[in-house]
């Protein structure tokens, strides 16, 4: 099968550091990759350069058989195929849930209101909190934030879904809540990239874990193998400081 996501040698720099260094990855349709590593490792930049919130200064980045260059039209090729949902929510607070839901679609992918309508309660059903949807976003707890965010993202209908720590902003007894909406769409068969140091989500969600380390993929294992022998000796430590912590 034809990934839907190739990095061949990828790099990308800001001024004179390599938040990337030389990357190569291949992420197939319906594939879920879990991505951790230590802060600072280049994990929010690998997903940043997928969904072109940042561009990659060298090698090669295939997205969905589209090649990603710093001509913006390559950028619109994917746009509306690529959706993100970031570690803080950036949901627009003067408006309401239904219309934050709403927005993408009637202008990214002209659909009417009614239709965009439809398509954003379906996905507060999905979610769990369709009785949230007239509330402003300063009402709500950060989880049903962070789910109002996925909500959003998967209005757009893309084939494939980034998030980056989406649970780091919330109150630990909000981040089951919203991994457990993820891991609905995970079995789906949703093609995810998720950065997270959540290990619990990566042992359930995971069809692959890959660790990062000053901007280079140190490991790609099973989450079964990742946990119990990792490759080198930096995963090891790792994985000892977050499931020890």
């Amino acid at each position: 099968m034809d990934p839907v996501i190739e990095m061949r040698e990828v790099s990308k720099y800001f001024g004179s550091f390599k938040a990337l260094n030389n990357v190569n990855l291949k992420v197939s349709k319906g594939e879920k990759v879990v991505v951790c590593g230590p802060s600072g490792s280049g994990k929010s930049t690998l997903v940043r350069c997928v969904c072109r919130l940042e561009k990659h200064d060298e090698g090669t980045l295939e997205v969905l058989g589209s090649k990603l260059t710093k001509d913006e039209k390559s950028t619109l090729s994917i746009k509306s195929k690529v959706s993100m949902v970031f570690q803080q929510f950036n949901l627009f607070p003067h408006l309401s849930v239904i219309d934050n839901l709403i927005l993408g679609p009637t202008k990214a992918l002209g659909l009417s209101r009614k239709d965009a309508l439809d398509r954003a309660y379906t996905f507060l059903e999905r979610v769990k909190i369709p009785e949230q949807a007239e509330k402003k976003p300063g009402l709500l707890s950060g989880g049903q934030q962070q789910r109002v965010a996925i909500a959003r993202a998967l209005c757009l209908e893309p084939e494939i879904m980034l998030f980056d720590e989406p649970t780091s902003a919330l109150d630990p007894e909000m981040i089951a809540e919203v991994l457990d909406v993820i891991l609905d769409l995970a079995k789906e068969g949703m093609t995810m990239v998720v950065v997270t140091h959540e290990m619990g989500f990566a042992r359930k969600a995971a069809d692959r874990v890959i660790f990062m380390d000053k901007g280079e993929i140190l490991e790609e294992n099973t989450p079964a193998n990742f946990f119990k022998k990792p490759q080198t000796e930096r995963s090891k430590l790792f994985l000892n400081q977050v499931l020890n912590h």
